[in-house]
């Protein structure tokens, strides 16, 4: 394997681990730029998963419409007509139009138009919140290109092993990844970070950081400080270093 350390922060994009992962080799500039190629055209998402996703209520939780979006993924590209590879690309290709979707239809704003010719994490910060200053979008971009790339190929996790065990009985790589879904949603896998969300809007802003730390030490439990700990690493998670 490659270190973390040497794919954060340096010219490789997620894109490019996404090309390490599936090819088993990082990209040649060439390579990468076919590569990122070939996912733009694929990041529109058909009409009949917006369709799913504009019928949901505005306050239904995402991961409740990510589940029946992949659903309708799944009646899309039959799993017997397209090859693992192709699917894993269309997969991960229609993730970002089809997650910033639901932020939009939740939030009650417009959708907005794939842009085939975008690198993959501008594509999602796009499709998210729109056009936005340069500034802005490099400091995003940062931010989100290292969580994603972390998050790329990380342990036997729950939602990792439901969708290979799903897998092993023959079931379509969508379906497969509608449990998944269906795995991370829980409060101890996936649901963890949508905690740290919640802690950190009840802490709300940086100067109230010490009293909230000193009300989880003092009171026996009944509030706890997300995002930290993890059952794997019990004294150091490598991730921290980049």
């Amino acid at each position: 394997g490659i270190d973390i350390e040497n794919l954060i922060g340096t010219p490789n994009s997620f894109s490019s681990i996404v090309y390490l992962l599936l090819k088993g080799t990082l990209p040649s500039e060439t390579e990468h730029e076919e590569f990122a190629r070939i996912l733009g055209a694929e990041y529109d998402v058909p009409e009949q998963v917006m369709n799913v996703i504009r019928s949901f209520p505005r306050d239904s939780h995402p991961m409740a419409i990510l589940i029946a979006s992949f659903s309708a993924l799944a009646a899309n590209y039959h799993a017997s007509r397209i090859d693992p590879l192709t699917g894993a690309i269309i997969a991960i290709a229609k993730v970002p139009g089809i997650v910033a979707s639901i932020y939009r239809h939740t939030a009650n704003l417009d959708f907005i138009q794939a842009d085939a010719n975008l690198e993959y994490t501008h594509h999602f910060i796009r499709m998210m919140f729109g056009d936005m200053d340069d500034a802005h979008r490099d400091i995003m971009h940062k931010a989100l290109d290292a969580i994603f790339i972390m998050h790329a190929d990380h342990e036997q996790n729950a939602s990792t092993s439901t969708v290979r065990m799903s897998g092993s009985s023959g079931a379509g790589l969508f379906a497969c990844l509608c449990a998944g879904v269906a795995t991370l949603w829980g409060p101890a896998h996936g649901g963890a970070n949508e905690a740290v969300i919640k802690m950190l809007a009840e802490i709300g802003s940086p100067e109230n950081v010490s009293s909230f730390i000193d009300k989880v030490k003092n009171n026996k439990g009944k509030n706890r400080l997300m995002g930290f700990g993890h059952r794997v690493y019990k004294s150091y998670d490598p991730r921290a270093r980049v």
